[in-house]
């Protein structure tokens, strides 16, 4: 492992490979986990092993090894290779494989083990690699440039970062006022997180009753179900105050919802649910997640107006802007999984389709993404997709399985 290490760093230019990396990340993880331990019991090395002592403990990994493999003994002549090769224990043997130790995995840290790593400038403590305000900077205008607006606060590092910036500029903090500020604002980042007076619950609940006075109803309708990002740009203008009574009266829904299963609702009082009631509102049970029936170019043209937004066709199945296109990806996606596996029997105009769409670059692996929406099967392709990306199933408990 350690001649490994040696050939990583005569190619990269340093001795540090990544956690991932196939056969070194574990190795050097290892190594740093043992360094720390030892320095927090006040000690540089581990003790010496005798040639007996490590005689015993080498031929012992050997036969987990070996077991592990499935072989029932080790030949004499493996014994013997593995006593050759017990004085280094981060040596390779002659034939390429790495010599197990203590813990096979090559990590105890005896003086002379730690010489040689220190010799190839090995470091033992990884820092997270820091981002400087101006390259954060940097990554702000060129998402400007890309995408024609700014980060939401949901976007990633930058829209993280651009949400504390505009925190600092609400609490008037003396060093970002100085001298950050004014290049946030030449670049024309919009710092005020919010332009418009927010409405209370009664006068939202006027214009509900006014709503349904006009309407004879109280499905209240996206005004801009596929530029609600663009309408917002001005949030004084009439199309942002209905995208925010749109989103009022979805709420109100979700919050019900969560009501019925439990979950407390700051929003929906019993003094308010009886007010919905009195004026006729009907509280939706399951959320609105139809796909409208659209023609095929219109679809074409939104596909191609997301890959110019987004950089690729992986469409997130919770994505509902363009008519739900989401929705439509999911479907899609059965219908082209069932067509390839034989349960489905499609027109020759459908087929062309599913051709078009290919051409385009549209991934057919969409799959729903709510619990109890998706089989074993599927959710064993989409880790199985991770590992071919990431090189591990060792999956965060925050990734998102359908990340697109």
């Amino acid at each position: 492992m350690f001649q490994k290490l040696v050939d990583f760093k005569a190619e990269k230019g340093h001795p540090s490979p990544p956690v991932k990396h196939p056969e070194l990340g574990r190795w050097v993880s290892e190594l740093r986990l043992n360094k720390k331990m030892l320095r927090e019991k006040g000690v540089e090395y581990e003790p010496e092993l005798s040639m007996e002592e490590d005689d015993k403990h080498t031929l012992a990994a050997a036969v987990a090894m070996q077991r592990d493999r499935g072989e029932e003994s080790i030949s004499t002549q493996s014994q013997q290779q593995q006593k050759d090769s017990a004085n280094s224990p981060i040596d390779t043997t002659a034939t390429g494989n790495a010599s197990y130790t203590r813990n096979n995995i090559n990590t105890i840290l005896a003086q002379s083990c730690v010489t040689r790593l220190d010799s190839i400038g090995f470091t033992w403590a990884v820092l997270p690699v820091r981002v400087t305000w101006e390259q954060r900077l940097e990554e702000l205008r060129t998402f400007k440039e890309r995408h024609g607006r700014f980060p939401s606060n949901k976007e990633g590092t930058i829209g993280n970062w651009l949400k504390g910036q505009r925190k600092l500029y609400t609490k008037k903090d003396a060093d970002f006022m100085a001298n950050r500020c004014a290049k946030l604002e030449e670049l024309g980042v919009p710092l005020r997180q919010r332009k418009y007076t927010a409405l209370s619950w009664d006068d939202r609940f006027q214009q509900l009753v006014e709503f349904g006075r006009v309407n004879r109803h109280f499905k209240v309708p996206n005004p801009a179900p596929d530029n609600g990002d663009a309408i917002l740009e001005d949030p004084n203008s009439g199309a942002a105050d209905a995208n925010r009574f749109y989103k009022f009266t979805q709420k109100i829904h979700t919050e019900y919802r969560a009501l019925q299963r439990g979950v407390p609702s700051t929003m929906l009082t019993e003094e308010r649910i009886a007010q919905l009631q009195n004026i006729g509102f009907e509280f939706s049970t399951k959320a609105d997640k139809t796909v409208p029936d659209l023609d095929w170019s219109t679809r074409i043209q939104q596909l191609e107006a997301f890959l110019s937004e987004m950089g690729h066709l992986r469409v997130d199945p919770n994505y509902d802007k363009y008519s739900n296109l989401g929705g439509w990806a999911v479907e899609m996606s059965e219908r082209h999984r069932s067509w390839q596996e034989g349960t489905e029997y499609l027109l020759p105009d459908m087929v062309e389709k599913f051709a078009q769409l290919n051409a385009l670059g549209f991934s057919f692996d969409v799959f729903p993404s709510r619990r109890g929406e998706r089989s074993w099967e599927d959710s064993f392709n989409l880790l199985m997709l991770y590992r071919q990306e990431t090189g591990s199933c060792r999956v965060p408990h925050h990734y998102k399985a359908d990340c697109r």
